[in-house]
């Protein structure tokens, strides 16, 4: 099991209104990238990267530039985006950064890929939200056929064009490995014509198992022996008794959020913090960390699990400060050789 690391790109306040000022923004980005950059010197295997549009607590929203700028400062780790939603993207236009973020870390992207399920990002960016199961199939297509043909051709219902030549092509040949976010079957389904499975806020290990085991069976029908199982984990590492109490109510908040949008399938607005710990949170010392991704992995195995420490800050509630951002991906490279 390898162990990646998520530099959130969360810095704000949960539905402020006022506009972070330029230097605030810059210094967020700084810090964004030193977590990075600790994260693959204390031994993390990977560095994940989210998109996310029109949320206040955000303050880099695109993904693309981020893996970018991780490319140039980092020499080992894989870099994924987890995940991209390309419909909101001109295909070749997200062809070309990613092959150039391929290109630059020397071969080390995952493109993570997912169709979206936030309406208001959609209205965002002008695309329709009906019909985008169909529209995410042709953009792939696109983006895959630009990868792979010297000349690429295509005419589908929303998508066509003639002759495109995509210069350079991605460092990995034929392309880089895609993994695909899902909670819903048709999405799943989808999944399995690629090279991964991706899951964030994943359901308890009793429920995951099967599934992942699910996963497996199918892409082996497929021939695809080396198909990725991809999770998502968070929470906070810490000595500190009062742990939970200090730091459970940024998750709590943030379920919180999904539940009231609908925009989770298994959320419930009455979920409470002893609920989202038995799904995908840990908030405690080394060993309780120790054995929980040890059970995660003796159940569920996964090829890679991401650890995430961060979400956006809850208005009059306690935020660690940066040192503290900083010391906790020290803690968890401490521990790294123990939970792979």
């Amino acid at each position: 099991m390898k162990i990646a690391f998520m530099p959130d790109t969360h810095f704000g306040v949960y539905d402020q209104v006022e506009t972070p000022a330029p230097d605030a923004v810059a210094d967020a980005m700084d810090h964004c990238i030193a977590e990075a950059r600790l994260a693959e010197k204390v031994g993390f295997d990977g560095l994940w990267i989210p998109e996310r549009h029109q949320r206040p607590e955000t303050w880099w929203p695109n993904a693309t530039s981020l893996l970018a700028v991780l490319a140039a400062v980092t020499e080992r780790v894989q870099l994924a985006s987890t995940v991209i939603q390309p419909t909101f993207h001109h295909p070749i236009h997200l062809a070309e950064s990613l092959a150039a973020v391929d290109n630059l870390s020397r071969g080390r992207l995952v493109f993570g890929a997912g169709v979206g399920y936030h309406e208001d990002y959609f209205r965002c960016f002008g695309v329709p939200f009906d019909k985008r199961g169909k529209r995410f199939e042709e953009v792939m297509d696109c983006i895959v056929g630009a990868w792979t043909e010297d000349e690429f051709n295509y005419a589908g219902e929303f998508y066509h064009y003639e002759g495109v030549r995509l210069l350079p092509h991605p460092y990995q040949k034929p392309r880089p490995p895609i993994w695909i976010g899902a909670f819903a079957p048709k999405a799943m389904e989808r999944a399995l014509n690629y090279e991964g499975w991706c899951l964030w806020f994943p359901p308890a290990l009793d429920e995951l198992a099967p599934a992942a085991q699910s996963m497996r069976e199918r892409a082996a029908a497929r021939n695809k022996d080396d198909f990725q199982i991809t999770i998502g984990f968070e929470g906070w590492l810490s000595d500190d008794p009062g742990v939970r109490q200090k730091h459970g109510h940024r998750w709590v908040r943030e379920w919180s959020f999904y539940a009231e949008k609908g925009l989770s399938p298994d959320a419930e607005a009455t979920d409470m913090l002893d609920q989202i710990e038995n799904m995908f949170l840990c908030l405690g010392n080394r060993q309780k960390w120790i054995d929980r991704l040890g059970e995660m992995k003796e159940k569920v195995n996964p090829d890679w699990l991401c650890i995430r420490t961060r979400n956006p800050v809850n208005p009059g509630q306690p935020y660690p400060s940066r040192t503290e951002c900083l010391e906790v991906v020290e803690a968890f490279g401490e521990i790294l050789d123990e939970v792979r």
